[in-house]
């Protein structure tokens, strides 16, 4: 089980709050994907239009859309989107309200922090989907997960059975990793390794560490600690917005928290897989 689990939407609003430009609203009606009305927003007529303040619909059935406020009736509680939404916003889904960073801005800032540590804070995974065949010593990796290191890899006790039993792990001086053209194949010694006509159907355990992958959409889950991947997206927040906002001392405080990079690095005994 992972240590960390944090999905994008999450991880946007905790950076959005560190630097005071998140709203979150959930508004009870929605018409035609142009308005919508939330009587927890308070301030005066026309504020959010006046501000520059965007909605982006984290959860519900515009989830991805962001739309600039274009008016704000304070005596009805109706906020006006435009251009509309598409699919329309409805009642009950999530928004967020924004005034200095787009969704854009935020997403690319995290995901810039997360490529910054990604070869630092490794994530272990496993595949089952390699299946031996009699007489084959060559196996494409799987796609996904997409290893960087291989530290075990156990052989099925029989074929269809799901068991893998520690006495079938493989001697890890029994294959390397190769590059086949562009592909990743592990390859197995003919000669301390057979794999004869009783092997064939045998799925293989294969136990590594990948790299956390960029997020995309708002379900996405990163699986590096919270704190560190807000304070380091802070510091790949456009900087001149930062400055006219009077962010510096946040900035700053980002910069010191963000030096110590956490690290999870390769099992010992790990082989390097070849990408």
């Amino acid at each position: 089980m992972a240590l960390f689990s944090t999905t994008l939407s999450s991880l946007r609003q905790h950076l959005s709050a560190q630097v005071g430009d998140l709203i979150l609203s959930t508004p009870s009606t929605a018409t035609g994907g142009t308005t919508a009305v939330d009587t927890k927003l308070r301030k005066g007529d026309d504020y959010y239009n006046e501000h520059q303040y965007r909605g982006y619909c984290y959860e519900g059935t515009a989830i991805g859309q962001e739309r600039e406020i274009s008016d704000w009736d304070n005596a009805t509680n109706t906020v006006t989107f435009a251009p509309a939404f598409s699919p329309a916003l409805t009642t009950g889904d999530k928004l967020e309200l924004h005034q200095i960073f787009t969704e854009d801005e935020y997403r690319k800032a995290i995901n810039m922090a997360i490529e910054f540590a990604a070869d630092d804070y490794l994530l272990d995974d496993v595949s089952v989907a390699t299946v031996l065949s009699t007489n084959i010593y060559e196996y494409a990796m799987p796609g996904t997960p997409e290893f960087q290191y291989v530290h075990q890899i156990t052989k099925e006790t029989t074929a269809g059975s799901g068991i893998f039993q520690n006495k079938y792990i493989i001697k890890p001086d029994f294959y390397q990793f190769i590059k086949v053209g562009t592909a990743s194949y592990i390859k197995f010694d003919e000669e301390d390794f057979k794999i004869p006509v009783g092997e064939n159907g045998k799925h293989l355990r294969i136990e590594g560490q990948k790299r956390q992958a960029k997020l995309t959409a708002d379900t996405s889950i990163c699986y590096m600690p919270l704190d560190w991947v807000v304070a380091k997206a802070i510091t790949y927040l456009p900087n001149s917005k930062m400055l006219s906002e009077n962010l510096n001392k946040t900035l700053e405080i980002a910069l010191n928290f963000a030096v110590n990079v956490p690290r999870r690095r390769p099992y010992p005994k790990s082989k390097r897989v070849l990408l």
